[in-house]
């Protein structure tokens, strides 16, 4: 079987293996994918749902069946598997082993979106190589230069998703602003920072999977590729600053894609992180830690809080909309329960206009 590319890959009708994890939070990968690319999904596994469908577990996505095994879902002529979890785990889960070992033996393909790599099973192993199947590692890291500040040389604009934690919607909200500018005629690129964002946009770095020395060149890279033929370009933020676990990668996003604004993102209502349950800074704090850490070389301000408000009513997502606008001075918008993030778009281009300073091309 010839190999394909990732364009060609991500092209293909899927399956998507969430085995004892499919939900909206629970397997994010795979509900950002049934978000954006929902009609080339033709099944989903988890057996623990098996019988229901995508709607009825996340709310959208349609009438999408939800199945315990692959085998139960080849008759909907699916091309690959798409892993629709990340782990905080270098190891392969004992009770996903079959499933990847059933779906390359029905000969599909498989975008693998954990740390562990499927090579290196060696009953894995042995069916890929008898099957010819194509599997994309999407931890796998790129070849890229050293970060060196080439960014500010760039003529677009640069929007950075930044956020309280991870799972929150920091790649919802720079898809959403992605989406809404480029229909406005805004011509922009969205710079994925993982998996989900790469198999949405076709386009990005797993950041988390490059050696320290080499992630700001990667982002960094990514960025400038973005920004080729855009006015603006929307980088996607990874965890937050005050987050144990993923702190330094926020970090050299932040400092290597050099924004001229953030957009800080935040779950309404969450008190602690998601993972690690440690308690979440008061928001204008964090928002100020941002600014001020974006200062190095290129100063940025917030322009806008972007909230996921899952579970609120209209009413109670309008109090606590209201009273973190009244801590921060920033206008607050949930881009998925507005239907879009054409207010977020206003309130960048009016920063923007506010903003511009002359000097050399780029360094604004």
């Amino acid at each position: 079987m010839a190999q394909l590319n990732h364009v060609e890959l991500i092209d293909k009708k899927f399956v998507l293996f969430a085995e004892g994890c499919f939900g909206l939070f629970t397997s994010k990968i795979g509900a950002s994918l049934l978000r954006y690319r929902g009609d080339q999904c033709v099944a989903v596994i988890d057996s623990r749902k098996a019988g229901q469908t995508v709607q009825d577990v996340l709310g959208y996505g349609g009438p999408i069946p939800i199945v315990g095994r692959v085998e139960q879902a080849m008759h909907l002529h699916p091309e690959v598997m798409i892993g629709g979890k990340g782990l905080h785990s270098a190891e392969l889960p004992s009770a996903w082993k079959p499933h990847f070992l059933a779906a390359v033996q029905c000969g599909l393909h498989i975008i693998n979106s954990i740390h562990y790599r499927l090579m290196d099973d060696p009953d894995i192993a042995r069916a890929i190589r008898d099957k010819g199947v194509t599997v994309w590692e999407t931890k796998d890291a790129p070849k890229a230069p050293l970060n060196k500040a080439r960014v500010l040389d760039l003529d677009s604009w640069i929007i950075h998703t930044c956020g309280s934690d991870c799972n929150i919607g920091k790649k919802t909200a720079g898809l959403e602003i992605w989406k809404e500018a480029n229909r406005r005629g805004i011509p922009t690129g969205f710079a994925a920072t993982g998996q989900s964002g790469i198999l949405i946009s076709g386009h990005g770095v797993a950041v988390d999977g490059v050696p320290g020395d080499f992630m700001g060149g990667a982002i960094e890279q990514v960025v400038m590729e973005a920004a080729v033929g855009n006015e603006w370009v929307v980088v996607e933020g990874q965890a937050g600053l005050n987050h144990i676990q993923g702190s330094g990668v926020a970090l050299t996003i932040l400092h290597s894609s050099l924004p001229h604004v953030l957009v800080f993102c935040h779950r309404l209502g969450a008190e602690r992180t998601k993972v690690w349950e440690t308690p979440i800074p008061p928001i204008p704090e964090l928002i100020r830690m941002n600014e001020e850490l974006s200062g190095i070389l290129r100063p940025a301000k917030v322009a806008a809080i972007s909230v996921n408000s899952v579970g609120f009513s209209d009413e109670d997502y309008r109090r606590e909309a209201e009273k973190l606008e009244a801590d921060t001075g920033l206008p607050v918008v949930d881009p998925i329960r507005e239907g879009s993030a054409a207010r977020l778009v206003d309130i960048l281009r009016v920063h923007q206009r506010e903003t511009a300073v002359l000097g050399p091309a780029g360094r604004r």
